[in-house]
């Protein structure tokens, strides 16, 4: 990935300066309604046009992403109530161990009385 940065970053680098520098004659620029006309050099305008595309792709795609953050931030809260009852779980899990091991040390009790040992006789 780092490498095809590198093959587009490159040629744009050079490319841009090089596009300035040969396009410093200006052009007259209107807009219609208005009765203003403005000269500017021509490499003005092309990298304008390339930051205003620039900046509506990456609007466009912000945008397109947001069913993805919803979802993302949804799975998010998910997790975290199912964090909350693990923890929950776990801690009635280890009251319900330590509430057996206290039985467990009692001596077990089957409701009936002791055996009678029999007196041997001799």
């Amino acid at each position: 990935m780092r490498l095809v940065y590198w093959l587009i970053a490159v040629p744009l680098m050079v490319a841009v300066p090089l596009f300035a520098i040969s396009n410093l004659s200006s052009v007259d620029l209107k807009f219609w309604p208005l009765p203003f006309v403005v000269q500017v050099p021509v490499f003005v305008i092309a990298l304008a046009g390339l930051a205003v595309g620039f900046f509506a792709g990456g609007i466009v795609a912000w945008f397109s992403a947001g069913r993805a953050r919803a979802r993302a931030r949804s799975a998010e809260r998910t997790v975290r109530i199912r964090d909350i009852e693990i923890e929950e779980l776990r801690r009635k899990m280890q009251q319900a161990e330590r509430v057996s091991a206290g039985i467990k040390a009692e001596a077990p009790t089957t409701g009936l009385p002791a055996p009678v040992k029999a007196a041997q006789s001799r």
